[in-house]
């Protein structure tokens, strides 16, 4: 079986592209020859990818989809039959524009995996119509979670078939909890979906409170935000935002607590790496995402969405408690073996293996 994944570009830091390497990965281990298209090329990928996973691109430079979506289709075609792809993988909605058609030109089966939930369109028209495409004329779409199938269901008359499978958590390391220094951590993208507004808001009635005394805010990430948030965050201590890093590892293994303030998630990948590293959670309880990871009371706290006061308590309770930090953060590892790599692998062979067993009728291209 020959699996080829598609995606707009595989140089980023984003959990989209972790998550894509992760699977890929995952996969190739298993033997299954894998294979990845870029729509256009920024540069090799930010995340190690496994040396049999062969990388193409359609073009050099970026293009946008609808100006040149007839090269687009033509071109991806042409590459799915010259490698003698089964499955294509569209990695976001997004991309299942030109995604569907391909496959079909192709005669292989077709995938669209979507790494948001279907109430998520980011204002990109080119998003709810690529949902709406994938929902009638590809194969199978995967989902991260239950919820998502629901809305997906309650959103669009979809012929594909729905199937949830979860984001790969990082190997779980030896717990070193009792090691940890006095931090609160955020990761993500610095942008309004990551609600890091706000966080600074929570982080401003934390610090009026005495239970704040030697802790300190870590915003780690990139993105348009950063000025508005640093102005913002003047005037309130303790907070640093950082540039984001490939060796984010390490914030992990020295911070306390985490924090996520996002307005809406698909299903995280900075909380199922938090988990892994022991590291308990605070979270706004968004539509779909940290419910599905944390088991509030044990492994975190789910507060109620865009609460700063309930966000800022929340995290009061745990920097205050260092015995509760030290349960949870047990309770957080054990949560993570289940987004182990081995059992989501295992899905989503189960689902390409059937995709790849059957093949759909097509034009061949030349």
């Amino acid at each position: 079986m020959r699996y080829e994944f598609v995606i707009q570009h595989i140089n980023a830091l984003g959990g989209t592209e972790r998550s894509a390497c992760a699977v890929m990965n995952g996969l190739a281990k298993t033997g299954a020859s894998v294979g990845l298209v870029e729509l256009f090329s920024q540069g090799p990928s930010t995340f190690a990818l496994e040396p049999s996973i062969s990388v193409a691109s359609l073009f050099s430079n970026h293009v946008k989809i609808f100006n040149s979506w007839f090269r687009i289709v033509w071109k991806l075609a042409r590459h799915l039959k010259r490698v003698g792809a089964d499955v294509l993988v569209i990695v976001e909605a997004t991309h299942a524009l030109y995604g569907v058609a391909a496959a079909r030109l192709a005669g292989v089966r077709c995938v669209m995996w979507e790494h948001f939930n279907f109430n998520v369109t980011l204002g990109r028209r080119k998003r709810v119509w690529g949902r709406q495409i994938a929902a009638r004329w590809a194969d199978d779409i995967v989902v991260l979670t239950q919820r998502d199938i629901a809305l997906w269901k309650a959103g669009t008359r979809v012929r594909a078939h729905l199937t949830a499978i979860p984001n790969i958590a990082p190997p779980v390391p030896e717990n070193t909890f009792d090691m940890r220094e006095n931090i609160v951590l955020a990761a993500g993208r610095l942008m309004e979906q990551k609600g890091y507004d706000l966080l600074l808001e929570a982080w401003a009635i934390v610090m009026r409170d005495a239970r704040s005394k030697g802790w300190s805010l870590l915003i780690r990430g990139d993105g348009d935000d950063r000025g508005a948030l640093q102005l913002q965050a003047q005037g309130l201590e303790n907070i640093t935002i950082a540039p984001a890093t490939g060796g984010i590892v390490s914030d992990y293994r020295r911070a306390g607590v985490f924090v996520c303030s996002s307005r809406y998630e698909g299903l995280p990948m900075v909380l199922l790496e938090a988990s892994a590293y022991g590291l308990p959670i605070v979270s706004f309880d968004c539509e779909t995402g940290p419910a599905e990871i944390i088991v509030q009371g044990v492994s975190g706290l789910l507060v109620p969405p865009l609460d700063v006061k309930a966000l800022a308590d929340g995290l009061l309770s745990l920097m205050s408690d260092s015995e509760r930090r030290g349960r949870m953060a047990e309770a957080a590892r054990l949560r993570a073996l289940d987004f182990q790599s081995d059992p989501v692998i295992a899905r989503w062979e189960r689902l390409l293996d059937k995709a790849g067993s059957a093949t759909l009728g097509a034009c061949e291209p030349s």
